[in-house]
């Protein structure tokens, strides 16, 4: 088997029917890139401000919780997931100096405790211009200062705030685990950064990865606050398959957040999880949930943005909460 370089094609269907899910992964597990990144963080960053805003705040100041945000990136691809929360978390912490990133430390991040000089994961990013990007990788994401009316619609209010991040304590840190079957390689190139390679099938089953420099948390609390799976979830296409494994994470983790292009898959509230209004906090009642949700902000590519999800860029977030906790 021949690995290649990007992503073969840009048009993921078409790498799928070509080539079969399992096989494109295994020919681009070192170089590939999702076209998708600068909508993945617009939603991830405006998501993390929203849950600064409900509960990150009371977590990390009032209470001066010792240990860090647990984080799953499951399915992480080359990192675009923790990439985003990396740097939303180094410019709350230091908004003035939000260029120049710092590592997370090595009691955060134990897989970097042994390195002496550990590569900034983000200076490929920063360093990329618009002019001479290459094939294998991303533009560096510049915010837009004005969003365009949606061409033949009606711009409504927009349902969430600004995408800035707020002002984090200095104690404030993220400890980050990574999965991917296929694309280690490419996670760890990008974020230097391990990613242990279990697949959905392996968290199903209740294989968690090793995380020897975390602290354990009590019997009652989750192994982690939250997992993140952005443009994978969809590929479990086995219903029974992906009742199996949300229902197995559903006793791990108290959030669920799904980051995808569109709104597969449905998930239902028997297998573990119960589906999020963001905006108020609270679990999404029957009338939005099948009445179509609150009205809200129409962006330029003529997607609606309500309560229950954020829209930015032909990108989709949705957040699900544990029924265990």
């Amino acid at each position: 088997m021949s690995t290649v370089h990007g992503n073969l094609s840009h048009a993921m269907r078409d790498n799928y029917n070509e080539h079969g899910v399992d096989e494109y992964y295994r020919k681009v597990a070192a170089t590939y890139r999702n076209p998708f990144f600068p909508g993945i963080k617009k939603v991830i960053w405006t998501f993390m401000n929203r849950w600064w805003e409900a509960e990150g705040r009371s977590l990390f100041v009032s209470e001066i919780r010792q240990n860090g945000l647990r984080v799953l990136d499951m399915a992480a691809g080359s990192g675009e997931a923790t990439l985003c929360l990396l740097e939303w978390a180094q410019k709350g912490k230091n908004p003035v100096s939000s260029n120049n990133f710092t590592q997370p430390s090595s009691s955060s991040n134990p897989a970097l405790s042994n390195r002496s000089t550990v590569p900034d994961p983000l200076a490929a990013l920063r360093a990329i211009s618009s002019a001479g990007a290459s094939a294998t990788s991303r533009p560096a994401f510049i915010p837009p200062t004005v969003r365009r009316p949606a061409v033949g619609g009606k711009k409504g209010k927009q349902v969430f705030g600004r995408m800035d991040p707020p002002q984090l304590p200095d104690h404030f840190e993220l400890d980050i685990i990574a999965t991917d079957p296929y694309t280690s390689p490419a996670y760890t190139d990008r974020t230097s950064s391990p990613c242990h390679p279990l697949s959905f099938n392996d968290l199903a089953n209740g294989l968690v990865p090793p995380n020897p420099g975390a602290s354990s948390p009590p019997n009652a609390e989750p192994v982690w606050d939250m997992i993140i799976c952005s443009f994978a979830l969809h590929l479990v296409t086995s219903p029974s398959e992906l009742f199996a494994l949300l229902f197995e994470l559903s006793n791990k983790a108290r959030w669920l957040i799904v980051v995808a292009p569109h709104k597969k898959p449905e998930i239902k509230e028997t297998w573990g999880w119960s589906r999020y209004d963001i905006a108020s906090w609270t679990v999404a009642g029957e009338s939005k949930l099948y009445g179509g949700g609150g009205k809200g902000y129409t962006d330029e590519d003529n997607e609606e943005e309500t309560e229950l999800e954020i829209i930015r860029d032909k990108v989709k977030l949705r957040l699900y909460r544990s029924n265990a906790f």
